[in-house]
């Protein structure tokens, strides 16, 4: 194992792409106990640093996981920002210096500071137009990081269930009522407004979707249909881990693909 003392030193270094891959090699002698030395001797890393850190623990991750899935209250808006942050911090470990919880109150606080009243309308006017969440581009769209809600915050970008799910909670944070709506093929909101229900594309801007332009998503499809569509924590989290599974694939992370399925098992008979 490398000196713990030049510890310090490596990660300083492992943000220089020349001498990277010699640094990773030193670090990787630190094998499972390599978070624990960073804790023990206080080191601060960046975000960018934790994240090249993180695929050295792999495999301590995947038993974490699966170890304290499901692990969480019964309330259904709970155990979905639960998931959500047990699913961020695997993909980007206990030393990424932001947490989902912060991201979220932070941006609940900035609604708070802009706005007079609380709005599930104006909360999509902030999150979609004024912070600028959006879809992520074609060539990104299956980063597994699209269904990291940290990551997709610090990014702007994201996939239509994560984009869903920041709009959810961070409206939970605010006391409002939306919904998440299990449309195929394009995840949907449903805001809960003074006068009535509002279906909100959080992927392409926060648009507000009325019956004139359901055509343009299905012709066969109904305004009611979709608000039938609306969906528990639980439908949520499993759609998200079926899209893991799928970007996991295409990425070739085998061992991420099984850990994701056997969260996916455990969660199914709750559904």
């Amino acid at each position: 194992m490398s000196d713990p003392k030049q510890l310090r030193s490596l990660i300083q270094l492992l943000e220089d792409p020349s001498v990277r891959p010699a640094i990773v090699d030193e670090l990787r002698t630190f094998g499972n106990t390599l978070e624990d030395e960073i804790e023990h001797q206080g080191l601060t890393l960046t975000a960018e640093q934790a994240r090249l850190i993180r695929p050295l623990l792999d495999q301590k991750y995947r038993e974490w996981l699966t170890s304290v899935w499901m692990k969480w209250p019964a309330n259904s808006k709970t155990q979905l920002e639960e998931a959500l942050s047990l699913l961020a911090e695997f993909q980007l470990g206990h030393l990424h210096p932001i947490t989902l919880r912060t991201s979220l109150d932070r941006l609940a606080d900035e609604y708070d500071a802009r706005y007079t009243a609380r709005d599930a309308l104006d909360l999509a006017e902030f999150l979609f137009q004024g912070y600028g969440l959006r879809g992520a581009d074609q060539e990104e769209y299956y980063d597994p990081l699209n269904s990291n809600l940290v990551h997709v915050i610090e990014t702007r970008r994201g996939i239509p269930i994560s984009l869903a799910c920041i709009y959810i909670l961070v409206g939970e944070r605010l006391g409002l009522k939306i919904e998440g709506c299990n449309f195929p093929g394009h995840f949907l909101a449903v805001a809960l407004t003074r006068k009535e229900k509002v279906i909100v594309d959080c992927f392409n801007g926060g648009l507000f979707i009325d019956t004139d332009s359901l055509a343009s998503i299905h012709s066969q499809i109904t305004r009611e249909d979709i608000l039938r569509m609306q969906c528990n924590a639980h439908v949520i989290i499993a759609r998200v881990l079926r899209n893991l599974i799928n970007a996991y694939q295409q990425a070739g992370e085998e061992a991420n693909v099984e850990t994701m399925s056997e969260l996916l098992a455990r969660l199914e008979p709750g559904i």
